[in-house]
């Protein structure tokens, strides 16, 4: 019986996450890998400009790292998320926008330039003080955090987790080992009259 591949993957998660009407009808040549125009050298975005693409990546591997197995960067979650919110609504697309704009904003105002560009240890700290924004003092404040940096950096979270853990290796991470989820599918008894 045919294993599904990674092209099959991808697509079914494209479909099932951006919606599959934006590409009924639209025909596939044989051997066309959708992952592979994903994990092109030259690749560019079709939505995020070059600089939030670029936060998008330190974001993703901050969220999941690579450690034993592969992290967001390594599987491309910036090219996947890109790809998702050209086709999604405005309102999504602002939503998460304005969820990138003000995480990178606060890194620029605490600590006077972009988050890309921080140490790595600065920028884990500015995630913890989002992701925790009630259990620690701010940076000697002597105030919580806001909730609305927390509400920004849960909405990137959201994003990066959903799409890796639906990515081939966020699969395999959960201990997915390529086999179809419901084995082999067999083949009907024809009915006899």
């Amino acid at each position: 019986m045919l294993k599904p591949n990674r092209r099959q993957l991808l697509r079914a998660s494209l479909f099932g996450a951006a919606g599959a009407t934006a590409a009924v009808g639209r025909e596939f040549p044989a051997n066309y890998d959708d992952s592979k125009e994903l994990a092109r050298p030259a690749w560019k975005p079709a939505f995020l400009s070059d600089h939030q693409n670029q936060t998008v990546i330190v974001l993703s591997d901050l969220i999941i790292p690579e450690t034993d197995t592969p992290g967001a960067k390594t599987a491309l979650v910036n090219r996947f998320l890109d790809l998702l919110l050209a086709a999604e609504t405005h309102d999504t697309q602002q939503g998460f926008l304005n969820s990138l704009a003000y995480l990178d904003g606060e890194a620029r105002s605490r600590y006077g330039n972009a988050l890309i560009y921080l140490p790595k240890e600065t920028q884990i700290e500015l995630l913890e003080f989002f992701a925790y924004p009630n259990s620690f003092e701010t940076w000697g404040e002597g105030q919580t955090g806001d909730q609305a940096g927390h509400n920004h950096f849960q909405n990137m979270k959201d994003w990066v987790t959903r799409i890796f853990y639906s990515s081939e290796a966020g699969m395999k991470a959960l201990g997915w080992n390529g086999d179809p989820p419901h084995g082999a599918l067999g083949g009907c008894e024809p009915r006899r009259a």
